[in-house]
């Protein structure tokens, strides 16, 4: 992902221009920080109204769109350098709104996923770009401020998301995605103005490779959701590992082999590079057990309306925020900050699953949970993200953080995959506390992958760290 920061190709803005540029990167921030949480709080609303599709077909509501993403975030970056920033943003914002209205108007759960896959694909070109494009507008000098600009509007939107969303999917799921469209319209009408940043003859990148990668994860994470209907015997799920496999083994083939692959696999080299990708997709296995399960609990065991269940989530992203930027100050390294926030996800696994029942209890067992997770995933996602880039060189920094973002979006996927595996939405809290305990495992593997990872020399810089983290 050569330069997709901006950091050698800043040009000369005037001040007008920089306004527009900041106006319509916040607003892709913004857009991509809502999402996460809208989606998953409205998983229980749009299941109501599909009730002939199976919740292994609704799980791909949410998974389509990571999955898209996951593919494209990499080489996003190689497509933005050849064919302009500017342009590739415009591109994104467009498919991004054409897939929330795709989705808004989705008569079935089949086109509803279709949608979200072209949002997952927007998102993917729009988010890396947005902030290389705020980067060239501005000198080097005001960089750090404009990082922490497009992070803190970030961390704005994903702490009002599950509130925002719990009021729209009270009246109508489907305003979850109509509201982007007032979003990204005045922002992509904007974005025709705003100054390109000159181009490179980087090679394409290979999207075949991207397509075997998205194929590769789709089939794994669709036979993980219907093993527990199929039965580990069924030859449709060993079909299905099997088709996995291939294509994954087919996609590091094309990156080992191709001069421009989706992924330099090269970079994996760099141990605490290896131990923070594998660590990052722990943890989002994790993480989104948790957000996904926590909604659905919510709404579909204590029967609560999506409008108190999204104010009942929201205190873990504010929690998140603070402990973000205490990671930042705190002399930790980053074992220390990952082994922090895997252990508070094993904390949280014992005590959902110990005392979490169909008798409400959120002020006592609920809302520790939720407090225990946002500051387990500030703290482990600063020190994954600082691990990441720790022994890299600084022209791969891009690459080494969009590597560590793909991760966490298929460790999101496979997660998702596993809880609806596990518990098949249930309505009893007996149903989730096998999720709770997978949930647990998953924060402990990422513990593991901190204690081993070498230690950096600084503490980490809170620039971009929020929750959930985006790749720049």
């Amino acid at each position: 992902m050569s330069n997709s920061l901006g950091e050698s190709l800043t040009v000369v803005v005037p001040a007008p221009a920089r306004v527009r540029t900041v106006t319509v990167v916040v607003a892709a921030s913004v857009l991509a920080s809502l999402d996460l949480f809208i989606v998953n709080l409205s998983f229980s609303s749009i299941s109501a109204s599909f009730p002939g599709a199976t919740p292994q077909a609704l799980s791909w509501v949410l998974n389509a769109y990571a999955v898209a993403f996951a593919a494209l975030l990499i080489p996003s970056g190689r497509l933005a350098d050849r064919l302009g920033r500017k342009r590739l943003f415009r591109v994104g914002m467009l498919a991004f709104a054409i897939g929330s209205a795709g989705s808004a108007a989705a008569p079935e759960v089949v086109t509803l996923i279709v949608a979200r896959g072209v949002q997952g694909a927007g998102a993917a070109l729009m988010v890396p770009t947005s902030l290389a494009l705020l980067l060239a507008a501005f000198p080097k000098s005001r960089h750090k401020q404009m990082v922490s600009i497009w992070a803190a509007t970030g961390s704005v939107a994903a702490t009002a998301g599950p509130v925002l969303g719990g009021l729209l999917t009270q009246l109508d799921w489907r305003l979850i995605f109509l509201i982007n469209l007032p979003i990204a319209i005045p922002a992509l009408i904007l974005a025709a103005r705003l100054t390109e940043t000159p181009r490179s003859k980087t090679p394409y990148p290979d999207l075949f490779g991207s397509a075997l990668l998205a194929l590769g994860v789709g089939a794994l994470v669709t036979a993980i959701s219907y093993v527990t209907d199929w039965g580990p015997a069924s030859p449709w799920f060993w079909g299905l590992i099997l088709l996995s496999a291939c294509a994954l083994a087919w996609f590091a083939r094309r990156c080992l082999t191709r001069a421009a692959p989706a992924v330099d696999l090269g970079i994996f080299r760099f141990a605490s590079l290896r131990m923070a990708t594998i660590g990052m997709a722990s943890f989002y296995i994790a993480f989104a057990i948790m957000l996904l399960g926590s909604s659905i609990f919510l709404q579909d065991v204590w029967q609560w309306t999506p409008a108190a269940a999204g104010l009942a989530l929201a205190a873990g992203p504010a929690t998140a925020i603070i402990a973000s930027l205490l990671a930042g100050k705190l002399p930790l390294v980053p074992r220390t900050l990952v082994s922090v926030g895997g252990f508070l996800y094993i904390a949280t696994c014992v005590l959902w699953a110990l005392l979490l029942t169909d008798a409400e209890a959120y002020a006592a067992v609920f809302l520790p949970g939720m407090i225990l997770t946002g500051a387990g995933a500030g703290f482990a996602q600063t020190g994954f993200l600082t691990a990441a880039t720790a022994d890299i060189p600084d022209t791969a920094h891009a690459t080494g953080t969009g590597i560590v973002n793909t991760s966490r979006q298929i460790g999101g996927a496979i997660g998702v995959a596993l809880l609806i595996a596990l518990t098949q939405t249930g309505t009893d809290a007996e149903d989730y506390t096998i999720a709770w305990i997978v949930m647990g495992a998953a924060g402990l593997l990422a513990t593991l992958t901190g204690v081993t990872m070498r230690s950096a020399k600084h503490a980490p810089d809170t620039g971009d760290a929020h929750w959930p983290s985006r790749t720049p």
